[in-house]
């Protein structure tokens, strides 16, 4: 059986430095909270620039996020590109991309000092 071709594509503007936004994708607790149906091997750090993993678990691939500089903030791209795995719930893509959502959402929230 032939696992299923995920591509995810995401962005998202955060009104606030891009060194900022990277310096909280460095927090390990906070990126096991939002992907931890994968495990995730740097591939390449890029610094202020996002960073890019080789991904194992329910999906099998390349997961990035770059952060481009766009006016007074960043825009936050968010890649997953692989094949889920025969043990994943076939919704897993679906529930990657809620993850990320809720994640980055309340981590612009929190930078940008939005509150409910």
């Amino acid at each position: 059986m032939r696992s299923s071709r995920i591509d995810i594509v995401d962005e998202t503007f955060v009104d606030a430095p891009p060194a900022v936004i990277r310096a909280e994708l460095g927090d390990e607790a906070w990126a096991r909270q939002v992907w931890p149906h994968v495990h995730r091997e740097v591939v390449r750090d890029r610094g202020t620039k996002g960073i890019r993993w080789a991904v194992t678990g329910q999906v099998v691939g390349e997961m990035e996020v770059w952060i481009e500089p766009w006016w007074d903030g960043a825009i936050v791209h968010h890649y997953l590109r692989g094949h889920r795995q025969p043990t994943a719930p076939r919704d897993v893509a679906t529930r990657h991309t809620l993850r990320w959502k809720r994640a980055v959402h309340g981590l612009k929230d929190r930078l940008e000092g939005n509150s409910l």
